[in-house]
């Protein structure tokens, strides 16, 4: 289900192998690790055993729709021999839960015993590639090209702005969520802290970082109703939903869906500026304070 990669190894891995795809600018558009977690029980190889699986647990992956369409898990191989793998062409999920099953609406794309786990990132644009491996800290590269498919008459100029359009949105998706993650961090260690400027401060970063619980539910829309607030985290789902409403084929952006990924990009831009701000003058401003009164600085990992 992708580009075919045979490697072999003489001997087993003493650590864990990864495997990496990067573009033809050097940058890593998805990886691999044989450390990579692998369903247990696999729905691919024992239907009925992660049947109780389903029965303990409705929402696990594969739940949803019928077990018999699974195909056996992929996995990264660090024992000797011969093995194939395959990269499906897409790039690395956003979050930890961008890998999802094909939905009802889907099941034309369904093969019994066939039909893998779907990324919910872009396609990666035709052009050069390369494929690294990596085994016991030393690194073999081959040359990947990922062709389009010759049916396709849309022109160039077209594809390009697709491809363009999709990685921007991408990485977009991505820097907003990396961003989220530490404006939470930055809020775990405000809290606590008993002093005017660091609530205020933590106040700030919980606006466009709130916690996981304090985030509302969906409310049915009013005609005129505001929307609710922007997060960084939204924003990233926006960006995300922008570049994937435009996957289903090979042809140029609509104006709409143009229109649609400017709002996104836009929107998610003046978040992260605002993140900067706090998390570089806000944060400064704290820690100068408390320097003052003989109290140790705030850090942020980065």
């Amino acid at each position: 289900p992708g580009g075919i990669i045979d490697y072999q190894l003489a001997t087993d891995a003493s650590g864990p192998v990864r495997l990496e795809i990067l573009d033809a600018m050097g940058k890593v558009v998805r990886s691999y690790a044989s450390t990579d977690p692998v369903p247990t029980p696999d729905p691919g190889r024992d239907p009925a055993a992660y049947d109780k699986v389903c029965q303990s647990n409705p929402q696990a992956v594969r739940c949803a729709v019928p077990l018999y369409w699974a195909a056996p898990a992929i996995t990264l191989s660090s024992k000797a021999g011969f093995h194939r793998f395959t990269w499906d062409l897409r790039m690395n999920p956003v979050t930890g839960d961008g890998i999802t099953d094909l939905g009802d609406d889907d099941a034309t794309g369904a093969v019994p015993h066939r039909t893998y786990l779907f990324v919910n990132t872009p396609w990666a644009a035709p052009g050069a590639y390369t494929v690294r491996l990596t085994v016991d800290g030393k690194q073999f590269t081959q040359p990947l090209a990922l062709r389009l498919d010759p049916r396709v008459k849309t022109p160039a100029a077209g594809l390009a702005q697709l491809a363009t359009l999709s990685r921007t949105l991408y990485d977009g998706a991505v820097a907003t969520h990396a961003a989220a993650r530490q404006a939470r961090a930055l809020s775990g260690r405000l809290d606590g802290i008993a002093s005017a400027d660091a609530m205020a401060l933590k106040a700030q970063v919980d606006s466009i970082a709130p916690a996981p619980s304090a985030i509302p539910r969906p409310r049915s829309r009013r005609r005129g109703a505001a929307a609710d607030t922007a997060t960084l985290e939204s924003s990233s789902g926006a960006m995300l939903a922008a570049a994937m409403a435009m996957q289903g084929a090979d042809v140029a952006p609509t104006a709409t869906q143009v229109a649609a990924s400017d709002r996104a990009s836009a929107q998610g831009s003046a978040l992260l500026a605002k993140w900067t701000t706090l998390r570089t003058t806000g944060l400064a401003a704290l820690n100068a304070k408390r320097k003052a009164a003989g109290q140790p600085p705030i850090t942020l990992e980065e």
